[in-house]
C-alpha cells in the first residue's frame, strides 16, 4: 500500500497534499516536531518526533520502502 509521508515542519503545501491524498484515497502521515493541529480527515495521521536537525526526515526514511525508481 502506498502512503504519502510529509515533513510537515517544512511543507508549505500540506493542505494541497491532503486534498490529493483524499482524492486518491491514500493514507497520509504528517511528521513534525509539534505545533501542528491534527487533521479531522481519517486518512491523515500526525506523528510528533523530537526536535532536532532532520529528525522528521530520518523518521520518514526509516519507514519508507523502495520507490518506483528503485
Amino acid at each position: 500500500m502506498t502512503t504519502l509521508y510529509i515533513d510537515a515542519d517544512a511543507c508549505p503545501v500540506k493542505s494541497e497534499a491532503e486534498r490529493v491524498a483524499t482524492r486518491l484515497r491514500v493514507p497520509m502521515v504528517l511528521v513534525c516536531n509539534g505545533g501542528i493541529r491534527p487533521s479531522q480527515n481519517p486518512l491523515v495521521s500526525l506523528v510528533i518526533v523530537s526536535e532536532g536537525m532532520d529528525v522528521a526526515d530520518m523518521w520518514i526514511a526509516d519507514r519508507s520502502g523502495p520507490g518506483m525508481w528503485s
